[in-house]
């Protein structure tokens, strides 16, 4: 794997100048994937469909997986900031940890997950089984790849998913919209008895991960971290108003932001936005990702939203996709009149990494 293990030393004191605000410099991540066709974005890179085809073959044994893990990860190239990570995909994992079956979907690069309750009575009532294989062969496998790697990778937390996003997973979102008005009690309890599942895999996991045998922690927004960190979300948030959230999921994200020691709010779609200003409100957390969604306004169409993240003391992080995005990155700095306290993870292929290096060089790196 092209990536050595001194590379870590100097960027651990850099992310940790960025988590508490001080370095003056840009977090700039590069991953360039050397492929024999047209890749994918960040999400559907062709290496991260590789991987996660090997995380859910269960025929494959867990000691076989590492190395496949490898052999994708020689494919790539890293720049500036950029690191190799490992944690369990995909979204919603923690329903099927829960129980719920899933499918596999190669060509989107991720999983489903299928409901499992027909009722808000089961959800408040649900609980993680320590023998659910795919908790089992997760938990194996964050394991494994610290064995393998030998310090060489950092490791995270899986992608759990969002409280109210498991809720409306394991339920379906359409019954969960009517009873957010008629059973309000109920969708509550069924949110703090997800809240309590996801509390009890976030420690399964953290037990299963060694921060002596690894240069730091990770997650899948892919920062390096000496603490524990996690990407929160509400995507079912877009479907509801501020005074929905605000009663229904306020109160668990700052449950949240407590629990874990650095924390990142995933603000997903045009439709995600009207939650920013609640969401700015909660003390510990320490930032916000921005995606803008498919078939929305480019990224340089939503000055607000990174002028209310700066304006509240948050960091912020976006992703890159292609040479032909970086010029956002120009944008948000001249907005913001800084570079402190942004987080550019940017994808893209062999081929344009002149164009990158160029923007590299600009910012410092």
């Amino acid at each position: 794997m092209k990536f050595e293990k001194e590379r870590f030393s100097a960027l651990q004191q850099i992310f940790e100048d960025w988590w508490e605000g001080s370095l003056k410099r840009p977090i700039i991540q590069v991953t360039l994937e050397h492929t024999d066709g047209e890749g994918g974005d960040f999400f559907a890179s062709n290496y991260r469909k590789v991987i996660l085809d090997a995380m859910y073959d269960f025929s494959l044994p867990v000691s076989d997986v590492p190395q496949i893990i490898e052999d994708a990860y020689d494919r790539l190239e890293y720049l500036g900031d950029a690191i190799p990570v490992f944690y369990m995909r995909p979204t919603g994992i923690l329903g099927g940890f829960l129980g719920q079956e899933f499918g596999i979907d190669h060509k989107q690069g991720t999983v489903w997950f299928k409901k499992l309750c027909p009722s808000l009575e089961e959800i408040k009532k649900i609980r993680l089984q320590e023998d659910n294989p795919l908790l089992q062969r997760s938990l194996a496998l964050t394991r494994a790849v610290q064995d393998h790697f030998a310090g060489s990778i950092a490791v995270g937390l899986p992608d759990f998913g969002g409280v109210m996003d498991i809720v409306a997973s394991l339920r379906d979102s359409n019954p969960l919209l009517l009873e957010l008005c008629l059973e309000s009690e109920d969708v509550q309890e069924a949110c703090e008895n997800i809240h309590e599942q996801f509390k009890n895999a976030y420690r399964m996991f953290l037990d299963a991960i060694d921060p002596d045998r690894i240069p730091g922690y990770t997650c899948w927004a892919t920062m390096l971290s000496q603490k524990p960190y996690f990407v929160l979300q509400n995507d079912f948030s877009a479907m509801i108003g501020p005074s929905m959230y605000e009663e229904f999921y306020l109160p668990i994200l700052q449950k949240e932001c407590r629990m874990i020691p650095r924390t990142i709010y995933h603000l997903d779609g045009p439709d995600a936005v009207r939650h920013l200003d609640l969401v700015l409100t909660v003390p510990e957390l320490d930032g916000v990702q921005w995606i803008n969604g498919a078939g929305a306004p480019g990224l340089d169409k939503w000055p607000d939203i990174y002028q209310k993240i700066h304006a509240a003391g948050k960091l912020c992080q976006v992703f890159i996709n292609g040479s032909a995005e970086l010029r956002y990155i120009d944008y948000i700095t001249d907005l913001l009149g800084t570079t402190k306290g942004l987080c550019f993870i940017c994808s893209g292929q062999a081929e344009e990494r002149e164009a990158f290096e160029s923007y590299m060089s600009k910012y410092g790196l």
